[in-house]
């Protein structure tokens, strides 16, 4: 059996990577040693590691297996059925969020309480309601089990995150990407994270880095207001967070001379519409981790994006590297410039 050996240090990193890639072999037991873990994984791959990593051959005791949500379903639905259901759902806190085709609705309470049952951590399970709308991103949610609730707790890269997963953007497939950039963060740097929704970007850097200051900016108040509660919740005296909309408030920092050693901005679709606000509060020197949706094949793009609006504000892109961060549909992924400006 193929294992992946990580110290403990970064082993809660590379199990989320695993798992958003669907990699992790989990019918296998996991391997722990004085100061590293092996991970069962079903092959090889490059990963965005910049820490060693090993993969090994080995003897891995297979786990009593759980039955599958397919599996546990397979009687009570007829063939038709069969070939619409869909397993994956993203698991938030103590909700389950699933995927219910329309040919399945009469049998989306049937899949919920199931689907409760094979996982006793989870409380609650929602269907999605359309897709993510509006200038909040917010997305419409039912439940088809367990408590009718739309808050929960999520524990990411040691920091408490109380989200709303209906009234509030919250991606937990990003955990591992904020990590990444967390590792990147210089002692003394003062980071501006838009688009912040409930905190994790500013919160996460904030107890794994020496930033000097740390401040999210999000347009939408009611994750405004779990962002703040977040932020008292995790004690992270040198995080603050603004409420608004960022075309408003760099010109605003820019007026003041308030400028940024690093800026993410986590918003594929439209991020491109804040580059100049953006350039107006970098430092010479500065990284701005600029993300975009683009066709595996045209990846270059979303760098042309960011040198152009450079060009356009008498600045320059002087080095970049370009991360593969997930897939947002057949052929297109989230990539993420991570770009140097002088």
């Amino acid at each position: 059996m193929l294992g992946l050996q990580v110290s403990l240090e970064k082993a809660e990193q590379v199990k989320q990577y695993l798992i958003e890639h669907e990699l992790f072999a989990k019918e296998y037991k996991l391997v722990r040693g004085e100061d590293y873990i092996v991970f069962p994984v079903i092959r090889e791959f490059t990963g965005p590691f910049d820490f060693d990593v090993e993969f090994l051959e080995l003897e891995l005791e297979e786990k009593e297996q759980t039955k599958s949500l397919r599996d546990a379903l397979w009687e009570q639905l007829n063939e038709e059925e069969r070939e619409h259901l869909r397993t994956a759902f993203d698991t938030v806190g103590s909700i389950a969020i699933i995927d219910i085709p329309s040919a399945l609705e009469k049998k989306e309470q049937l899949i919920g309480e199931t689907l409760l049952s094979l996982h006793p951590s989870l409380k609650t399970v929602l269907k999605k309601v359309g897709g993510h709308t509006g200038t909040f991103r917010t997305q419409q949610m039912a439940c088809i089990a367990g408590e009718d609730v739309r808050e929960t707790t999520v524990t990411e890269n040691g920091a408490r995150l109380k989200v709303n997963v209906e009234t509030a953007y919250y991606s937990v497939r990003m955990a591992t990407e904020r990590k990444r950039i967390c590792e990147k963060i210089q002692p003394g740097e003062h980071v501006l994270c838009l688009f912040s929704g409930v905190g994790p970007y500013p919160i996460v850097f904030s107890k794994h880095s020496q930033a000097a200051e740390l401040v999210g900016i999000e347009i939408n108040p009611s994750a405004h207001e779990l962002a703040v509660e977040n932020v008292s919740l995790n004690r992270c005296a040198n995080v603050h967070v603004l409420c608004g909309d960022a075309h408003e408030l760099l010109p605003k920092f820019s007026a003041e001379g308030r400028l940024f050693d690093r800026v993410t901005m986590p918003l594929p679709l439209t991020g491109v519409e804040y580059l100049d606000d953006v350039l107006s509060v970098c430092k010479k020197g500065a990284t701005v981790h600029f993300y975009s949706f683009q066709h595996e094949n045209e990846k270059e793009k979303a760098v042309e994006l960011l040198r152009t609006a450079c060009r356009r504000n008498n600045k320059t892109l002087e080095s970049f590297e370009v991360i593969n961060v997930g897939q947002q549909s057949p052929r297109v992924f989230r990539v993420c410039v991570d770009g140097k400006i002088s």
